[in-house]
């Protein structure tokens, strides 16, 4: 799961599900085509365990499963010691039912943070602290850009470094001139006046903009076994 999880809890799926099932990390990699091997029994990881693997234990087999018929409805973690299901209400619901012996609990975000505009993010601590946007570069940005704008955009993000940060090397060495070229990437900015001005210097090159919301005394309910 690559997604951050703020994004997903506050954003997609509001139900976040935790349990621990024993034998969870070897289902990486969780490909579909890995997942079925699991199921199949051919996998190389059960030939080389207890052939009685699926009897001892079939509850890695009924994640695979699970995993497979739902993946368009979810996102996970799989962990060591813990694995995270965002989702939401109806298949959360099917989760602890499912794994009930492994449950370990259960939080719900306040229903208002359902209703987010596309493209922004509610989180508990705004990205570094401070930053209220996320501005990403189109793809062959240097291509859409001429050296003028580049430098005024470099130029003013300078001036206003207590406003805006580059934590992506690519964005740095391409904005700088020791790269000529930038296919990907993104920068932060902590103020809307901010981020007008950059869009007039550089809107050319400007992809989307993510807008983060604090969220304070967000109302999580907090279930546990």
């Amino acid at each position: 799961m690559r997604k951050h999880h703020n994004k997903l809890y506050y954003g997609k799926y509001r139900y976040k599900t935790m349990f621990n099932i024993p034998w969870v990390p070897m289902l990486y990699p969780t490909s579909n085509q890995n997942l079925q091997e699991f199921i199949d029994g051919t996998h190389k990881t059960i030939r080389n365990l207890d052939k009685r693997f699926h009897e001892s234990d079939p509850s890695v087999v009924k994640l695979a499963k699970f995993i497979i018929e739902n993946r368009n409805k979810m996102k996970f973690r799989l962990q060591q010691n813990q694995s995270i299901f965002y989702s939401d209400k109806k298949l959360a619901s099917q989760l602890v039912e499912t794994f009930w012996d492994y449950w370990s609990g259960s939080n719900t975000v306040n229903p208002d943070y359902d209703k987010l505009k596309p493209n922004t993010v509610g989180c508990r601590r705004l990205p570094h602290g401070k930053y209220q946007y996320q501005v990403y570069l189109r793809k062959d940005v240097h291509r859409l850009l001429n050296k003028s704008d580049r430098e005024n955009l470099f130029e003013f993000m300078e001036r206003n470094v207590d406003s805006c940060l580059i934590t992506n090397r690519y964005v740095i060495d391409y904005l700088e001139g020791k790269n000529p070229h930038c296919y990907h990437g993104y920068f932060y900015v902590s103020q809307e006046k901010i981020l007008t001005a950059i869009y007039i210097i550089a809107q050319k090159g400007i992809d989307k903009v993510i807008k983060f919301i604090e969220v304070k005394n967000a109302g999580n309910k907090k279930v546990k076994r």
